[in-house]
């Protein structure tokens, strides 16, 4: 959406906030945020991100900022004639419905976002390695703290993350988004193979993970080869029997075949 057709009172509110620079773009909702009806407009300047809405019946927007500092994560998921855009802070996920229309301007914000990410990336390096530790030691990290860095890397792998897999990774958080947070961090800071180095795993928690990575692998039912070969990395690095990963490979084979039901 071209800026110029916005409501008088979001323009004049922006010049407000922001005197002397101008929007990015400006992204138009089919609908309001988290599936509410209304109108909504995500506007992205070079540092945050203000997210006007209203419903039908309200005479004025309400307004939010988001620095992109506080997001951390920013995902469109691809739908036949639409696409959906999700917003993730520490302290909640703003989702919003978009038309094909406004892909090209969604995209020019994932853009940005991912250069701010690494321009911020040195500092936040910097800072790590001010902190005390000893040096070419990895750090042990918890076995569910492991699994679940492993599952995000397992959902990323090929850049969408599917609601089912986000909801399959969240289901290990319960309510403690801190967690989910520094497991985020984590991932982000660290390569699939750092993790797998930082865990220290008996058996029966080789095969709970495996199990679990195997299952969200499966979830969206397409297994990927760029997954497969992240579990056989996996596997490799813990040892794991090839008799031991089939075991639990038809298990959930025979689980998922619901077909049969």
């Amino acid at each position: 959406m071209d800026f110029t057709f916005l409501a008088d009172r979001i323009k004049t509110h922006l010049l407000e906030l922001q005197p002397d620079a101008g929007p990015m773009c400006v992204i138009r909702g089919s609908g309001g945020f988290n599936d509410e009806p209304g109108e909504s407009y995500i506007i992205p300047y070079s540092e945050v991100i203000y997210l006007y809405d209203r419903k039908f019946s309200d005479p004025d927007f309400s307004v939010q900022s988001i620095a992109f500092t506080d997001v951390s994560e920013l995902l469109l998921k691809h739908e036949a004639f639409s696409a959906l855009l999700s917003i993730h802070t520490e302290n909640e996920i703003i989702k919003l419905k978009i038309s094909s229309a406004e892909i090209p301007n969604t995209d020019l914000l994932l853009e940005h976002f991912e250069k701010y990410r690494k321009v911020q990336a040195p500092a936040a390096a910097a800072v790590r390695e001010d902190e005390p530790g000893d040096v070419g030691e990895t750090q042990q990290i918890s076995p569910l703290f492991g699994l679940l860095v492993i599952l995000m890397f397992i959902a990323t792998v090929d850049d969408d993350i599917a609601d089912e897999e986000q909801e399959f990774i969240s289901r290990f958080c319960g309510d403690d988004r801190e967690l989910y947070k520094r497991a985020y961090d984590y991932y982000r800071s660290n390569t699939f193979a750092e993790t797998i180095a930082a865990l220290q795993l008996d058996e029966q928690q080789k095969m709970c993970c495996l199990a679990n990575i195997l299952e969200l692998a499966m979830i969206d039912g397409v297994f990927d080869s760029r997954e497969q070969k992240m579990i056989k990395s996996f596997t490799g690095a813990l040892g794991m029997s090839e008799t031991k990963i089939r075991a639990v490979e038809n298990v959930l084979l025979i689980k998922n075949q619901t077909s049969v039901l």
